[in-house]
């Protein structure tokens, strides 16, 4: 039952409020109701007119009717205020799993419209998000931190703001939906390189060719090597001099594979093509993946490492980041 209820409100949210990428609040956009302060002082005024009636005290009636005519006020200062306001949202940047994805908001006041003033509260859903201070806050941009703790392409739900300017009587909010997608990548995990060659190529794709990164042997000393690589503690031993040598990973344009971890979880297998996706984006290697039957044909350069992280991120996605609209 309570889910049937969710999923008309969420309807009827899309057709009062569509989303868009900015939203200008207005009468069809905004809903006020009273606060539990509200009622606590309707019932206050209650209390205040059955006590004038039955002692036919003037003085109380008089009292009641000014504090209803108060409260009617304020329902009206706080939605005029509250329609002041101009909201927008930059685009959210992926994050890995466990890091905070970045909601950037800009709230304006909208031009020929009086001055907002106090504060704004705003969720996602159940999760509070920030209290705004319209001093410190308002007519700038505001940062606000998403926990991801699961891998995945998701679809922002809608970011509730509200005020209760100037007294708490009455609530005014918006529920909005800036049409957002939040990207979380795999964890990485550091493994060695298995790098499959790509058709035509001959060997291994990764190879070692002489270099500076990697201590390989010793051989015999000859005139004309640096002396930076001789091995000086073998020959301080009364051995002859010796020179090291070193060697540097070579790789070949190659494809990085799922089915190179045939014995791994799913979700440690896909870390381990993360921290492979990196490291050879990092270097400005050429490579391919391959999930299943998706393929990514090789490539490099940032957009080609985010195309694979993309689809690291939504294979076989199973599971919602928060729950659906």
């Amino acid at each position: 039952m309570r889910s049937t209820l969710r999923r008309f409100q969420q309807r009827w949210l899309q057709k009062r409020i569509p989303a868009q990428s900015r939203y200008d609040l207005h009468l069809r956009n905004v809903f006020v109701f009273p606060s539990r302060l509200g009622f606590g002082f309707l019932l206050t005024c209650a209390g205040i007119f059955i006590l004038g009636t039955n002692y036919q005290n003037n003085l109380m009636l008089l009292l009641c009717q000014f504090l209803l005519a108060m409260f009617l006020l304020h329902l009206f200062i706080t939605y005029r205020n509250f329609t002041t306001l101009s909201i927008s949202i930059k685009s959210v940047q992926p994050v890995f799993v466990n890091e905070h994805a970045l909601l950037t908001l800009q709230l304006q006041t909208r031009r020929n419209s009086p001055q907002f003033y106090g504060g704004l509260h705003v969720r996602l859903q159940d999760t509070k998000l920030a209290s705004l201070n319209r001093r410190a806050d308002l007519d700038k941009t505001v940062k606000l931190l998403l926990p991801a703790p699961r891998r995945g392409v998701f679809r922002l739900p809608r970011l509730t703001i509200a005020s209760t300017y100037p007294l708490g009587l009455f609530r005014c909010w918006t529920h909005l939906d800036f049409n957002q997608t939040l990207t979380v990548y795999p964890t990485p995990i550091a493994s060695a390189l298995q790098l499959a060659t790509m058709s035509g190529q001959d060997g291994d794709a990764v190879s070692d060719i002489p270099g500076n990164d990697d201590f390989d042997s010793l051989r015999t000393f000859k005139p004309g090597d640096p002396m930076n690589r001789v091995a000086w503690k073998q020959a301080a031993k009364g051995g002859e001099l010796s020179t090291k040598t070193f060697t540097q990973t070579q790789l070949k344009s190659g494809w990085l594979s799922l089915d190179n971890y045939p014995g791994e979880p799913l979700e440690t297998a896909l870390s381990l093509l993360t921290f492979q996706v990196n490291k050879l984006s990092a270097s400005q290697h050429e490579f391919g993946l391959k999930l299943n039957r998706i393929s990514i044909e090789p490539g490099s350069g940032e957009s080609h490492k985010h195309q694979c992280l993309q689809c690291l991120a939504g294979y076989q996605q199973s599971e919602l980041l928060y729950a659906a609209d």
